[in-house]
């Protein structure tokens, strides 16, 4: 039996990058991480196979995976990393869409615009773009106050759950039994107000368990998402009874930051693993610009019934700009125009309470925050929605709903989601109170 570093060398040797054993890890070597603009990705047709999970094995920490491609993309393969002096690194499957996609190094002295250019006229590609990079979006923080009913010690200073009328909420729906896909970096699945939310955990990036538990960005979203409610300890989340799904496709750029990066091949193999998975909503609290793989990735888990939440960029497009992904901002640092953009929506995005890895709880802020609140509050809905609403519950429905239960701060003027207004249009009832509707001034 061939070892692992045997069977990889056969494989770039063959370019037979789509035949892999179920013991082969579809990883991101650091090579590519950090030089993403020697790297190219290239995908054919393939409607061959039995497939297990994203990525060959989808690093869930247990499970097995079996999938083939045809021999037509393997040959295919084959001929255009001869014909364009292509090196294979890795490649997985797209079954949603019917690819075999594959991470090549350039090794000419072709500029990759011009070779990206040849490639997209060559009949035998379905696909070949840039290796993108996008980034998290938060930054470190302050305490700010709230009014809250729950037991837990920390909850008193979660403005965000006052500004946004969740406690209230929280009488009528906790988001139970709705699946959120978190893709992010790692999430520090043994934080005690995480206890019982964790689904699924895979790993696109690296076999470093230790460093998947310890990364901030995803821990702080998942926090803000899903942290436990009434547990006596810690904090609150917006949809503390949703189940999380810990897609880890961008990692940790410094020790005890935020910062992170992912790029189109981890996450098109989480966007496809959440597809799989069968989650109601996906968070991309990342920014970056638009991807013609990710675009399609996002489509089609649209098409299949899934809300997909992003943050808004700055000036980049994905995901917040793509058709009916329900695009947030954070309402502190929206600029005119971006409160003039009719699909964004606001919610509190600075010195908002959240997990750090560790059992630890900070103060963080940014779009990526925000995102998460968001994402929260649709598990909410969808987790209250009774028999008639369940056929037009989709991303443009949302976007309208909760444009609608936007509220104006009395004091600051500044816009964000409601939660129990929401609730109350959703489900056709009247049951906010006085207190929680205070920041229930409708836009003019």
């Amino acid at each position: 039996m061939r070892t692992f570093t045997q069977l990889l060398i056969y494989l770039v040797l063959a370019s037979l990058t789509a035949c892999v054993s179920q013991n082969t890890k579809v990883l991101t070597p650091a090579a590519v991480r950090e030089a993403p603009e020697n790297y190219l990705i290239l995908a054919v047709r393939n409607d061959a196979g039995t497939y297990g999970h994203t990525g060959s094995t989808a690093r869930n920490y247990g499970g097995t995976v079996n999938y083939v491609e045809s021999d037509s993309a393997r040959r295919l393969l084959r001929a255009i990393a001869s014909d364009y002096q292509l090196q294979a690194i890795s490649g997985w499957p797209i079954p949603t869409l019917s690819l075999h996609c594959v991470i090549f190094k350039t090794n000419t002295t072709t500029p990759r615009d011009q070779l990206l250019a040849r490639l997209n006229r060559d009949a035998r590609v379905s696909l070949a773009q840039p290796l993108q990079s996008f980034t998290t979006n938060t930054l470190p923080n302050s305490p700010a106050n709230s009014v809250t009913d729950h037991n837990d010690p920390y909850a008193g200073m979660q403005g965000n759950l006052t500004r946004m009328g969740i406690t209230e909420a929280h009488h009528w729906s906790r988001g139970k039994g709705i699946r959120v896909a978190v893709v992010d970096t790692g999430v520090d699945s043994t934080h005690p107000d995480l206890q019982g939310r964790i689904g699924a955990q895979r790993n696109f990036v690296d076999n470093d368990v230790a460093q998947f538990r310890n990364d901030r960005h995803g821990t702080a979203v998942a926090g803000v998402i899903a942290a436990n409610a009434d547990n006596g300890i810690g904090m609150v989340g917006i949809a503390p009874e949703a189940k999380l799904f810990v897609l880890k496709a961008c990692w940790q750029l410094r020790p005890d930051h935020d910062e992170a990066r992912c790029n189109s091949f981890t996450l098109a193999q989480a966007l496809e693993s959440a597809i799989e998975l069968q989650v109601h909503i996906i968070n991309l609290s990342v920014v970056g610009p638009i991807d013609p793989l990710l675009a399609a990735l996002v489509a089609r888990a649209q098409d299949s019934g899934i809300i997909v939440v992003g943050a808004l960029g700055t000036t980049e497009g994905f995901p917040a700009q793509l058709s009916n992904v329900v695009g947030v901002a954070a309402m502190e640092d929206a600029t005119d125009s971006v409160r003039a953009l009719q699909n964004v929506l606001h919610a509190p995005g600075r010195d908002v309470l959240t997990l750090l890895p560790g059992d630890r709880y900070d103060f963080s802020s940014g779009n990526s925050i925000a995102t998460a609140e968001i994402s929260g509050t649709i598990a909410l809905l969808l987790a209250s929605r009774d028999q008639a609403n369940k056929g037009k519950v989709d991303g443009a429905f949302l976007q309208r709903l909760l444009v609608q239960a936007t509220a104006i701060g009395p004091d600051d003027k500044l816009s964000a989601v409601n939660a129990c207004l929401a609730l109350s249009q959703l489900t056709k009832q009247t049951a906010c109170s006085e207190a929680s509707l205070q920041f229930a001034n409708k836009p003019q």
